[in-house]
């Protein structure tokens, strides 16, 4: 049983534990194929943060088994729901502290069952394919929030960071693989410390001891979010000006029985020192509609939020019960068709606000980073800004080409940009080893 396949769902942390779990294989000399029909074992790793994510890894796992396919299930459902998953069809089921027992399962080293245990430890040098410009690195792991809606602590784990040293050597690694821009993951990245780093300071280190041309980070948590750091990415060559900032909901009240640990107004004084101290950042967001106990008023407080904040981008969705975490219990559930209706609503005033930023991009010359082929715009290639907007360029360019160019004209609520200046991957590549940064404006070979 060598040959395996690998279908993720969920967050950004999912693909990075999912690409250390291939490396992981691929070492003790399992082959990956194309395709799942092509495996002998096809890996599933699952998401529960709401149940779409559920029910979809579910119907995976099921449509694998019936295809005759030996399952491993692994991730934060994994995580949640143990034995269950065996009814479902999973012949192993891993949490997400034991990914580096997963290549001794499918050797047949232990038998099939359910592994759940945390064994404490952190991928080390994730291998990316040579040429990758794109690159993902856990900082840390867990979070100590306990927000009332949310399965993460009890899946992820307490926080644990990693300490710089490593951190900064793994992405010396992804450095000379060819990594133009790294992402830091964490579950709540922003509380990082290891004893001697905190996370502005962590941010610093990298920024003046690598040469990556960008740098992000996600997902901070507004608590955590203080002047510091965003004072550091002020200050900073490589860390983009890009902040997601979960609101959740714009009602104190509602923040309250969340236990999110900051009030309607503290938010909004994050917001301004944001936009103050990052006039030419973007900030992204995160809107639940529906938490039990929501009014009217409730949601219309967070509608004033949105018109305040004037958010570039939304991840919006509807409340769905976690079972085990503190808000599935509560007795005053939001009947779905209320829950609708908001979301409709919520989803109209966001994206006016989005297109009034995005308006104001006409004119502007803004730097791309070339990721695919546009999905909708035939012939177009789609990147991403500096400030983490995606926008499209008419021709097909390889991922890591690098365009200076001009936002012509807003499509939707995407930008479309006229190149003033193209590199390929290679070149940038090139000026970022010769210490040449090409977003600054600094002359490039």
């Amino acid at each position: 049983m060598k040959r395996f396949y690998i279908q993720t769902f969920g967050c950004q942390m999912n693909v990075y534990d999912s690409n250390t779990v291939r490396q992981l294989l691929v070492e003790r000399g399992f082959e990956e194929t194309e395709k799942p029909d092509q495996a002998e074992v096809v890996l599933v790793n699952t998401c529960t943060v709401r149940e779409k994510a559920d029910v979809k890894a579910i119907e995976y796992i099921r449509t694998m088994k019936r295809r005759g396919k030996k399952v491993l299930v692994m991730g934060c459902m994994a995580q949640w729901m143990k034995e269950q998953l065996l009814n479902v069809g999973a012949d192993w089921v891993v949490g997400t502290g034991s990914l580096v027992k997963i290549p001794r399962l499918l050797l047949g080293e232990e038998s099939p069952g359910v592994y759940c245990e945390n064994v404490g430890e952190f991928p080390k040098e994730q291998q990316v394919q040579e040429g990758s410009p794109f690159a993902f690195l856990t900082i840390m792991r867990g979070c100590d929030h306990f927000c009332t809606f949310c399965i993460v602590p009890r899946v992820r784990g307490r926080e644990i960071s990693r300490p710089h040293e490593e951190i900064l050597e793994e992405a010396h690694h992804l450095e000379e693989k060819g990594v133009l821009e790294l992402t830091l993951l964490g579950q709540n990245v922003n509380s990082y410390f290891d004893g001697t780093l905190d996370f502005a300071e962590l941010l610093a280190l990298l920024d003046r001891e690598t040469r990556f041309l960008r740098i992000r980070f996600t997902s901070p948590h507004p608590r955590d979010m203080t002047a510091k750091v965003i004072r550091t990415i002020a200050e900073s060559q490589r860390i983009t000006d890009w902040i997601h900032l979960p609101l959740q909901a714009g009602s104190t009240k509602v923040l309250h029985r969340m236990h999110r640990g900051y009030t309607k107004e503290e938010f909004l004084d994050k917001v301004r020192m944001i936009r103050d101290l990052l006039p030419e950042g973007t900030l992204t967001t995160d809107i639940m509609v529906g938490f039990p106990g929501e009014t009217e008023q409730d949601f219309e407080d967070t509608l004033d939020v949105v018109r305040q904040a004037e958010f570039d981008g939304a991840y919006m969705f509807i409340y769905s019960p976690r079972p085990g975490t503190a808000a599935a219990r509560f007795p005053d559930q939001v009947p779905d068709a209320v829950k609708g209706a908001r979301l409709r609503k919520l989803i109209e005033v966001v994206n006016q606000g989005i297109a009034r930023r995005r308006e104001q991009m006409v004119g502007r010359v803004y730097d791309l980073l070339i990721e695919k082929p546009a999905r909708k715009s035939r012939g177009y290639s789609a990147g991403k800004t500096r400030g983490n907007i995606t926008a499209i360029v008419e021709g097909i360019y390889p991922p890591g080409t690098w365009i200076r160019g001009k936002v012509r004209e807003i499509r939707g609520l995407t930008p479309v940009v006229t190149p003033l200046r193209v590199l390929p991957y290679e070149e940038v590549l090139a000026s970022l080893r010769e210490s040449t940064l090409l977003e600054t404006g600094t002359p490039v070979a």
